[in-house]
């Protein structure tokens, strides 16, 4: 900052003033005056598989939807879910679907799903309202014996689930 004087005094005390004020900061903050502050750490992609336990790794991957609530899915409606990391997402066999979940206990919880609202044909509108009902629900999870992946919601109504072919 500059002022209009004669001789320059103000010019003068005003970096006297500064060069003070920055001595002072740096006697009282040393570490601050040597080094720059850091980047900001970024968390890992949570993505990753290491922090899972193997009741969690059984459901990370790709899945096809072959039953829900007792009944095979429409034919060719290719329904299926992709579980990575904590996040959800899949296709009903009508729309697309995403959300987040956890596993607790044996008990997998979606945090509410989000899907796309395209219409289609009333068997496929059925199929997914039933698939959407019971990932709305703490569903329990098991391995049955052949493989498959059985999510069962309170009331008995099952998903069942079989690893995508790769």
């Amino acid at each position: 900052m500059k002022y209009a004087t004669s001789s320059g005094t103000a010019d003068r005390r005003l970096l006297t003033a500064a060069a003070a004020l920055a001595s002072a900061l740096a006697a009282a903050f040393p570490a601050a005056a040597q080094t720059p502050e850091p980047p900001p750490v970024r968390e890992a992609p949570r993505a990753e598989t290491h922090g899972f336990d193997a009741e969690e790794q059984l459901l990370l991957g790709d899945w096809r939807v072959t039953g829900i609530e007792g009944h095979a899915t429409v034919p060719g409606s290719r329904a299926r879910l992709k579980l990575e990391g904590l996040r959800i997402s899949g296709y009903t066999g009508c729309n697309a679907l995403g959300g987040n979940y956890r596993v607790e206990r044996g008990y997998l919880t979606t945090g509410g799903v989000i899907t796309t609202r395209r219409a289609c044909a009333p068997a496929l509108m059925r199929q997914e309202k039933a698939l959407l009902a019971l990932l709305d629900q703490r569903l329990a999870v098991r391995q049955s014996h052949r493989g498959r992946l059985l999510l069962t919601g309170r009331d008995g109504k099952t998903l069942v689930l079989v690893r995508a072919a790769g």
